[in-house]
């Protein structure tokens, strides 16, 4: 049959086009009339649902065969599609499926002004069509990753009475002001821009008319080029010749109410949802997961919006389900991973809500703990197993569990190392949740950071070999007493595993700028030379260190292109080209006990 239907197919295309028709629309409409032989599903192509103030959208329509009513599976997107297989599963589980473009993207109508402006109310009006469509049922479930995934947060806070369930992965950027994260679209790390992901998602994505002059030629090219242009805010134009929303992302302070207006998840949203929010370790928005799905539980307006699991994977963005049981590399890295299906998990827990079939729901906490093999369960975060161990930064490259300095109280509270950031050669991003740079280099993940070890500002700090495994389950807590000579300044920590063999790979990272020292609502200028306390939580993680290796961090200044630079000027980061060579400090011991709390498991 399949065979016959592709003979008669490319004779009918052929026919068409010497009549004078478009391949590529005789394709569309030929895989429209066979899908039904070819899938067991009916296709309707860019439907176009009215939103309440006149737009449509476009809108695919997927169903099983029959005409019996099914629970819906909403899927927007603004980047045209969504893989095949996500459909033909849903379907296959005799679901319908619908895939929508957001407004102004593709075939639907209306203007785009930025990524969420009216994600809210076209998501609501969306299933206010849906619930009135013969072949729908009164219960709407969403799916999606990325953009897919914070627009269905962003929807959630809507309420729609017929919106029951969702799955949300790699979401964290919805988050907004939630539990003071100032995490718009995940590209803000306390305070600090990710400029490598925004940059790139707004050169590429972010276009306000998607109708004008496409994408240069030589995009990719032109990002490699402009990266470390200065001023920032000038760099999109350089890279395309259309208006982006990159220079609004910038140009507001954090705190500034433009962004409430923006459509991000707010802290007074309440939420009527069953949500399973999903990520991966190394995603640069796994640690804004965990509060968003405390936050939601927290404001349920609905018993089913208690429901909030969280689901962490081991691997970079939008990488959760896709690894393979077996040995799996995770940028450098190599690890043996213990398969799940999470194909079945979707199913179960949209049969769960939509369905009201009685499928068992996924437990509060799951996670893959890296290098011990299995996957873990809890109910809370961090688990009851874990207790906090303190390491202490301690000179001589030192990492200690006691503040020691020697016997030397002469010393206690004088001393430091320092070292030396010059803006302008930035200690450069060797992995970590790295993205849309269009550098070969730049891979996500861990990677060795023996390269990085030799820089005059990198500091290293190692334990002694570990005489038995330690596995943390959470995030590592930070605090540094630190001064610098410029107005501003920042600091990175990346906490790092170095092998037997001497590769070092990196797990997390993070930033502090000391500015927003106090908070990024209690922004305050810094005085040069005085020693400040700062404090940083790192990204979760659940990760073995086993016997014989070393726990190492490194500190700095800069990670860049991942991190904007700090200019040492205490001028507005965004707009200003001045910048000021720092001589940072970091103290030891006494009054000035810099360390890390690592929250360790203490029993199975």
């Amino acid at each position: 049959m399949k065979v016959f239907l592709i003979t008669s197919s490319l004779i009918l295309i052929a026919i068409l086009a010497v009549l004078g028709y478009r391949a590529d629309d005789v394709k569309l409409w030929l895989g429209d009339i066979t899908m039904p032989l070819r899938e067991g599903m009916h296709r309707s192509r860019n439907v176009m649902v009215p939103m309440s103030d006149g737009v449509r959208l476009a809108t695919d329509v997927y169903r099983p065969l029959g005409d019996e009513r099914r629970p819906v599976i909403y899927i927007r997107t603004t980047y045209g599609g969504i893989e095949f297989s996500t459909v033909r599963h849903f379907v296959k589980h005799n679901y319908a499926v619908i895939v929508q473009h957001v407004r102004g993207r593709f075939y639907s109508e209306g203007r785009y002004k930025s990524p969420y402006w009216t994600a809210k109310q076209d998501g609501y009006d969306t299933i206010e069509w849906l619930v009135e469509q013969p072949w729908s049922t009164d219960k709407i479930g969403t799916f999606g990753c990325s953009y897919l995934g914070e627009s269905q947060i962003i929807l959630a806070a809507a309420n729609h009475p017929n919106h029951i369930a969702m799955i949300a992965s790699g979401a964290g950027g919805a988050a907004g002001k939630v539990k003071d994260t100032f995490g718009y679209f995940g590209v803000f790390e306390n305070g600090v821009l990710n400029l490598a992901s925004s940059l790139g998602w707004f050169t590429a994505e972010g276009a306000k008319d998607f109708k004008v002059t496409p994408r240069p030629d030589d995009y990719e090219e032109r990002m490699r080029s402009y990266m470390d242009y200065l001023p920032v805010s000038g760099i999109a134009d350089k890279i395309v010749p259309y208006d982006t929303g990159f220079d609004n992302l910038i140009s507001h302070s954090l705190t500034d109410t433009w962004w409430d207006d923006e459509g991000y998840t707010h802290p007074d949203d309440q939420f009527s949802v069953a949500t399973l929010h999903i990520n991966d370790w190394f995603d640069q928005t796994a640690h804004n997961t965990f509060k968003l799905a405390d936050h939601m539980a927290e404001n349920a307006r609905h018993p089913r919006a208690k429901s909030q699991p969280v689901l962490i994977a081991p691997g970079v963005h939008c990488g959760a389900g896709k690894l393979k049981p077996g040995e799996v590399t995770i940028g450098e890295m190599s690890f043996e991973y213990a398969g799940k299906d999470f194909g079945q998990t979707y199913i179960d827990w949209f049969d769960h809500w939509l369905k009201d079939k009685p499928t068992d729901l996924p437990p509060t906490f799951e996670y893959y703990s890296i290098h011990s093999g299995v996957w873990n369960t809890s109910k809370q975060w961090p688990p009851a197993s874990t207790g906090d161990q303190r390491f202490y930064f301690m000179p001589d490259n030192r990492l200690e569990k006691e503040p020691d300095l020697n016997g030397n109280p002469e010393q206690s509270g004088g001393v430091y190392d320092e070292f030396t950031y010059d803006p302008l050669d930035p200690v450069p991003t060797l992995g970590g949740p790295i993205c849309c740079t269009y550098r070969p280099e730049d891979k996500p993940g861990p990677l060795d950071q023996r390269p990085l070890k030799s820089r005059q500002d990198v500091l290293v700090y190692s334990s002694e070999p570990l005489e038995q495994d330690m596995e943390l389950v959470g995030n590592a807590n930070v605090v540094l007493y630190v001064s610098t000579s410029a107005p501003d300044t920042d600091f990175t920590v990346k906490m790092v595993d170095q092998y037997p063999d001497g590769r070092a790979f990196n797990l997390q990272d993070g930033v502090v700028r000391l500015r927003y020292r106090n908070g990024i609502e209690n922004p305050s200028s810094v005085k040069p030379g005085r020693i400040y306390r700062v404090e940083l939580e790192m990204r979760p993680i659940a990760y073995r260190f086993r016997k014989g290796h070393r726990l190492e961090f490194h500190i700095s200044s800069s990670n860049f292109p991942r991190l904007a630079r700090n200019l040492n000027t205490g001028k507005d980061e965004y707009s200003d080209s001045e910048t000021f060579v720092a001589t940072n400090r970091v103290y030891f011991g006494g009054d000035t006990p810099s360390s890390v709390a690592l929250p360790i498991k203490t029993s199975e």
